[in-house]
């Protein structure tokens, strides 16, 4: 499952919450990958700007430490239908790390340790997104399930 650049942070929300996914790989017209749109990004939005701020400033740490935020559901709502028909290239998490097909196993695995999300398997010649293999994908291989 994939989602278009152009396609609207509401459109992802959709897909994740139907799906019960932890982020989708984003491609453009030609099938080729640009990163993923992540839940955390979603998340991330919903929060008030200072709180997005702590990992830059740490003393906005120090204030969160203290529980001064009062917000309600409501004002979540607001901040999220404010960005919610912004393309997700705009939220697009272009670290995650890349598969290549001959990626050897074990480095999948750290990779999936370490990102803690789905990774995307790309062609390297072309860029297009091949799929992407999640943590549950390498359990049912060591489980020797079929996927």
């Amino acid at each position: 499952m994939t989602i278009r650049r152009d396609q609207s942070i509401r459109t992802a929300l959709q897909m994740l919450l139907k799906h019960k996914l932890l982020g989708l790989p984003v491609i453009d017209d030609e099938d080729r990958y640009l990163g993923m749109f992540l839940r955390s990004e979603l998340v991330a939005t919903l929060l008030p700007r200072i709180v997005r701020l702590e990992d830059e400033l740490p003393e906005v740490s120090r204030l969160l430490d203290v529980g001064f935020m009062s917000d309600t559901i409501q004002e979540a709502q607001e901040r999220f239908q404010a960005v919610a028909d912004n393309p997700v290239s705009d939220y697009l998490q272009t670290e995650t790390p890349v598969l290549r097909p001959d990626t050897p196993v074990m480095n999948a695995v750290l990779f999936l340790y370490r990102a803690r999300t789905y990774l995307p398997v790309v062609d390297e010649a072309s860029g297009k997104l091949l799929g992407v293999v999640s943590t549950w994908d390498i359990l049912g291989k060591i489980a020797g399930n079929p996927v």
